[in-house]
């Protein structure tokens, strides 16, 4: 996260607030300031972090980012990359391009699996009109619910087919 000096008249956070505010665990956000992916978070009386409003827009943007997928190896890459400033872009743009390629290629592969099971639903509605499955159409997506056993009350168990 780049430098900049702290108003006087800024809201200060927990680490409380910021975990509430965040969706990240406490735990995570001492991780984050240990490997050097936070910085610049002040102390309080007794030693307790304190956070600004910038730490919350970068924290979000490292939550958002994680979530796709990227290793904390690249992650700690590119802050490194964000605090060498302007002369760094190009490999900054490099590191979120070859993310970019994995995460198509990840979703092609989550389009390949769903239509596998799209054919395996479509092969027991075919097939198996006996379990009665009720199919919703949405948005181009099924829904499909299985009806409970009739003994146990449970939903019937479903083969899971394997994904290349």
């Amino acid at each position: 996260m780049p430098e900049r000096k702290r108003q006087p008249d800024e809201h200060r956070y927990t680490i409380t607030e910021v975990a509430r505010l965040t969706g990240l665990r406490a735990h995570t956000l001492r991780w984050y300031e240990e490997m050097g992916l936070v910085t610049d978070v002040c102390r309080g009386p007794g030693g307790r972090r304190s956070y600004e409003a910038s730490h919350l827009r970068w924290l979000d943007f490292l939550a958002e980012v994680r979530e796709t997928g990227m290793t904390v190896a690249d992650l700690t890459r590119y802050v490194e990359l964000v605090r060498a400033g302007e002369e760094s872009v190009t490999e900054r743009l490099a590191l979120l391009e070859a993310h970019r390629c994995r995460l198509d290629d990840e979703a092609a592969r989550l389009e390949r699996c769903l239509r596998h099971v799209d054919d395996r639903l479509a092969s027991y509605e075919r097939e198996e009109p006996r379990l009665a499955l009720s199919v919703e159409r949405t948005s181009g997506r099924s829904s499909h619910r299985v009806p409970p056993a009739p003994s146990t009350g449970r939903p019937a168990a479903a083969p899971v087919p394997a994904c290349a």
